[in-house]
């Protein structure tokens, strides 16, 4: 035989060897990833073991098992999203990572290199949703000194603040031995909503509420009055002025 002829002989078997492999390991890739889709987070670990077994460097199977890893295992998560470096795809990864091991701050930054605040978003909720107010509240607090006092994001600022003052809220409902501090958290947070978005009537609403429910009366009248100079009429902040002309006040609560 020739040596041209063994040559590509060679090159022929070896580009079938190779080929087979990377066919096999898109396979396993595909399997995990339906795995995955149905919630079976061990099985798709384990066909993305099998996938990365025959091509250890796969950035694409490296990202997948980040995926799979990322409620048991986010450290290990957090270095495959690393490896893989697929962008800012791997970089918003790393944010859900980072939550879940607890570094805010980290993981505001990822999120918003990646531009992905919709991310930020569902991981706060999928995390208030599972009753973590602390995790929910630190990570939304996170944001705000990110965003500082830049004039530009004070929409964002605000916003974040009025999660803040939300998940105060629930957690009050879920942990009554702390109530009293998520309460004032919840006031403090509204406050500074209001401050930042002066006209927004969702943020004057509820810190006039969460002020005559758990704080000061008086507090809560100017709230709903400004609400009322907005919008005249407006039903909640009529009711609510009508409450607070009739009703005692509750108990701590001034004014």
């Amino acid at each position: 035989m020739r040596p041209r002829v063994i040559v590509v002989a060679v090159v022929l078997i070896a580009a079938a060897v190779l080929g087979w492999r990377y066919g096999a390991a898109w396979w396993y890739d595909d399997a995990g990833n339906i795995a995955l889709g149905r919630g079976d987070d061990a099985r798709a670990l384990a066909l993305f073991e099998k996938g990365l077994a025959l091509t250890p460097r796969s950035r694409v199977l490296l990202e997948d098992r980040g995926r799979a890893l990322l409620d048991r295992d986010p450290e290990g998560a957090l270095r495959d999203f690393t490896l893989a470096a697929c962008g800012p795809p791997c970089v918003a990864e790393a944010g859900d990572a980072q939550a879940r091991l607890g570094d805010m701050d980290a993981a505001v930054s990822d999120y918003l290199d990646a531009k992905a605040a919709n991310r930020l978003a569902d991981t706060v909720d999928r995390m208030a949703a599972a009753g973590q107010f602390d995790e929910s509240i630190a990570l939304e607090s996170a944001l705000s000194e990110r965003l500082g006092d830049d004039i530009l994001a004070q929409a964002d600022l605000a916003a974040a603040q009025a999660r803040v003052g939300k998940f105060a809220e629930l957690a009050a409902y879920a942990n009554p031995a702390r109530a009293l501090a998520y309460r004032a958290r919840a006031i403090e947070a509204y406050a500074r909503a209001c401050a930042l978005a002066p006209y927004n009537d969702g943020y004057l609403l509820s810190l006039g509420f969460a002020q005559m429910n758990w704080g000061d009366r008086r507090a809560a009248r100017a709230a709903f009055q400004k609400v009322l100079a907005h919008h005249p009429h407006q039903a909640d902040a009529e009711r609510a002025l009508e409450q607070l002309k009739s009703a005692p006040p509750s108990p701590g609560v001034r004014g």
